[in-house]
Order: C-alpha cells, then sequence, then structure tokens
C-alpha cells in the first residue's frame, strides 16, 4: 500500500553510517531516492543486517554457494529494511514483503513507499518512490562474447541491429545498458522479462534513453514510463526506471 505523501529522504540510521552504502541521483527527478550498497566483502557482514532478516531471507542467504554472493545479499536486504524502517517508523525486522503476480516485492500490510533492489557483483541498487512504481537493475559486466546471441534471443529487432555495428568494449557496454534498462522497466510495471523483453526498443542516446514500444506491446502506461542511466562502479552498468 504506496503512500503519496511519503517524500521525505530517509536518514542513514540504524548503525548504516559505517556500511558502504551511498547515495545516488536519478537525473533530472527527484521522484526516487537510490542507494549502491557495496563493496560487499565475504568476511565483513554486518550482524546488525543479519539480524534483521527474516526466516526466510536467512534460509535464501545461506543458500549462496559464494560467500560473496551471499554477503551481498545480506547488504542489500538488510539495507533494504532499515531504509523501509526509516520511511515507515516500523523496526526493520518487523518488515513483511508480499510478491505480486511477476515476483515483485511490495510492503505487506504497511503504507510506504514503492521500492525496488537489484544485485550483481559485488554491489545492490536500491530504489525508493513515494508516488510512482520503481524499477532497478544493476549489472557487473561480464567478459563473455556471447552478446549478440543474448540479444538475438531477447532484444528486439531495432537493439539487436543496433548492437551488430559495434565492436567489443562498444558492443559489451551497450548491450548491459539496454538489459538492464529493460530489467528496470519490466520491473517498475511489474513485468517478467521472460514474457516481454522483445514489447518495447531502448534506443541508446547521448543524454540516456528512448523508449519505443513494439506493435504487440501491452505493457501498461508504456508512454509514462522515464528510464535513466545510473552513475555504477567500473565494470557495471545501472538503470532506474519509473511507471
Amino acid at each position: 500500500m504506496p503512500c503519496s505523501q511519503w517524500s521525505g529522504v530517509p536518514p542513514i540510521d540504524n548503525g548504516m553510517a559505517a556500511l558502504p552504502v551511498k547515495r545516488l541521483t536519478f537525473p533530472g527527478s527527484e521522484a526516487v531516492k537510490l542507494w549502491l550498497a557495496g563493496p560487499a566483502q565475504a568476511n565483513a557482514v554486518a550482524g546488525s543486517l543479519w539480524n534483521v532478516l527474516s526466516v526466510t531471507e536467512k534460509g535464501r542467504a545461506e543458500r549462496f554457494a559464494r560467500l560473496e554472493d551471499r554477503a551481498l545479499f545480506i547488504l542489500t536486504r538488510g539495507v533494504l529494511r532499515c531504509l523501509l524502517s526509516e520511511a515507515t517508523r516500523v523496526s526493520a525486522e518487523e518488515i513483511q514483503f508480499a510478491e505480486g503476480p511477476a515476483g515483485k516485492p511490495y510492503l505487506s500490510g504497511l503504507r510506504g513507499p514503492h521500492f525496488n533492489v537489484s544485485h550483481s557483483g559485488s554491489y545492490g541498487l536500491i530504489g525508493l518512490s513515494g508516488s510512482r512504481p520503481v524499477g532497478v537493475d544493476i549489472e557487473r559486466m561480464r567478459v563473455s562474447g556471447d552478446e549478440l546471441n543474448v540479444a538475438q534471443n531477447y532484444f528486439s529487432a531495432d537493439e539487436y541491429r543496433a548492437l551488430r555495428s559495434l565492436k567489443k568494449e562498444a558492443l559489451r557496454t551497450a548491450f548491459y545498458q539496454i538489459w538492464t534498462c529493460k530489467e528496470a522497466v519490466l520491473k517498475a510495471c511489474g513485468a517478467g522479462i521472460s514474457g516481454h523483453a522483445k514489447s518495447f526498443t531502448v534506443e541508446l542516446k547521448k543524454d540516456g534513453f528512448a523508449l519505443h514500444p513494439e506493435p504487440h506491446c501491452a505493457l501498461p502506461a508504456f508512454e509514462e514510463i522515464c528510464a535513466r542511466l545510473v552513475a555504477a562502479p567500473p565494470g557495471y552498468a545501472a538503470c532506474c526506471a519509473l511507471a
């Protein structure tokens, strides 16, 4: 139950001042507050963050095979809970979540901001918005050489053609910018990427993105979606979208 009255900036409290958390900006708008969490370190998990996680979240954390992935999950979810605690005035450990049809989490039984999280590599990205659904995505740009094959399967025809004209580093960067934009847009809309990735085209421009719906696009209020690149650490791409 998002609350349209929430517009403040939650202070970094609950012991978070000593954590690797940095405020970011959403270019051109104050409608969303962004935080970058990381780099997570395998042997430096804050006990205070572990203690606020739910039993389910602790179970998910323990299933990660790599200690680095486990630490990043704990950091991202713990910081999210602390931020939502500041926004709702409910203790972090008592925050409860529910999931939409495509698995997007939202606050259960509380009035508070829209939110979304993403994590990859050593960093997590968290977005909170008081008035509009938000989606975020961050990806570590891996050197795979398989970008065009993935684009052919998941991207629109125009996106694939644009990527084919690029070489090596430019190709990888553009691929991840498009990918994070698609993820952020679909998460903002509460839709899954598997069924909607080709329903719109992301055009890369000097100042960010231009979004173009395909004829079969069924995303709600597509013309109102706003997506922006987010400043990410070297070797990462990140995007935030408002629906």
